[in-house]
């Protein structure tokens, strides 16, 4: 690594010199005022000037070729999505050492951008990909308030944001809705809150059929919502009652699976689920994830289930959530979409269709 100091008139007259000697790679460690020395007979100490410490790579490593002109620009989506998570390179090793604003300068943001950036970092937005939401959203000259910078950033998030909820019913058959997903994410309260909508606002008619033959109290829990909404619930322990199921409600509008929690290491699982649910051809697969939980266990339930050709993501208990980003941060890296959220444990109140407006909200607050 090399560090090196350089003095200008300004913070910007600096960071040309920088961007002049080592290019865009170089990273700001440090920014202070300086005075010029005082020198008899002479007055005072002079306009302050500004020293900016920065730091690049062992030189002499090759640069990657600048892209071409013709090179069509990337979608925003794509190109938003960083391809590391910032972490495990060289900027990544010098960022730790850096406080929050030091490291959106020397992303390259400029003041009006600093509050924004917080404000995205605070809320659980990974860093590199913040930097980059500033880069695709600038507003053309690069000179704005922050008004218009979070006209043009909200914009941007609304472009690659993804919701497709709410489940519609399909023709001639039952629409068969699947919720998998880590333990204690409330896939079974979720599940009635939807069964509820459909029979009691929509008026259709529907069948509960659960994947869960360890829990006894996860299967009263749905017998107990069956009940009182009058919709049937049923057990299957392999394919084969499952499929008997399906052929057996296939008068029905609506089929919703309900699985068992098992940890998101728990691939065999998944396995098991998958020769299940591949008994039926036009089953719609959702992902069910808490707010509470951490954002790598997001990751890893995506793994875990993503040999289910999972469709959609729901994500649950966002009344009781801290940081709302890594929604953000999931939906870019796995371009799932989002169904539904849910709001507390009331049936069938608290769930409502996904909306991009709704996540940006709860990022920016």
């Amino acid at each position: 690594m090399q560090i090196k100091k350089f003095t200008a008139d300004s913070y910007w007259a600096a960071m040309q010199q920088v961007k002049k000697e080592w290019g865009e790679d170089a990273l700001v460690l440090n920014t202070r005022a300086v005075r010029p020395r005082r020198i008899p007979g002479r007055g005072g100490s002079g306009k302050p000037r500004v020293e900016l410490t920065a730091a690049r790579d062992f030189p002499g490593k090759p640069r990657q070729p600048a892209a071409s002109a013709e090179t069509a620009p990337p979608e925003p989506q794509a190109a938003l999505v960083p391809e590391d998570g910032g972490e495990g390179n060289f900027k990544a090793m010098v960022y730790a050492l850096l406080s929050q604003t030091d490291k959106a300068r020397a992303m390259g943001l400029k003041g009006h951008q600093l509050t924004l950036y917080r404000q995205l970092v605070d809320s659980g937005i990974n860093e590199t990909l913040a930097a980059k939401m500033f880069e695709h959203s600038e507003p053309a000259g690069g000179d704005a308030s922050q008004a218009v910078c979070k006209r043009s950033l909200t914009d941007l998030m609304r472009r690659v944001l993804v919701c497709k909820g709410p489940i519609r019913p399909a023709a001639n058959r039952p629409k068969v809705a699947a919720f998998v997903g880590p333990t204690g994410v409330g896939k079974t309260t979720t599940i009635a809150k939807l069964a509820a909508q459909c029979v009691i606002r929509e008026k259709k008619t529907a069948a509960l059929i659960t994947l869960d033959t360890y829990r006894i109290g996860a299967v009263d829990q749905l017998k107990v919502y069956g009940e009182i909404m009058r919709v049937p619930v049923e057990t299957a322990g392999g394919p084969d009652e499952f499929r008997k199921l399906l052929d057996k409600y296939s008068d029905r509008d609506y089929v919703f699976v309900d699985t068992m929690g098992r940890s998101h290491g728990d691939h065999a699982y998944a396995d098991q689920l998958s020769e299940i649910l591949g008994r039926c051809a036009a089953v719609e697969t959702h992902l069910v994830l808490s707010v509470t939980l951490q954002e790598k266990i997001f990751s890893e339930a995506f793994r875990q289930f993503s040999r289910l050709a999972l469709d959609r993501v729901l994500f649950t208990k966002l009344d009781e959530g801290v940081s709302y980003g890594p929604m953000f941060n999931f939906s870019l890296r796995t371009k799932l979409p989002f169904s539904y959220f849910t709001t507390g444990q009331r049936v069938p109140e608290d769930i409502e269709v996904a909306a991009r407006d709704k996540v940006i909200r709860l990022i920016f607050n």
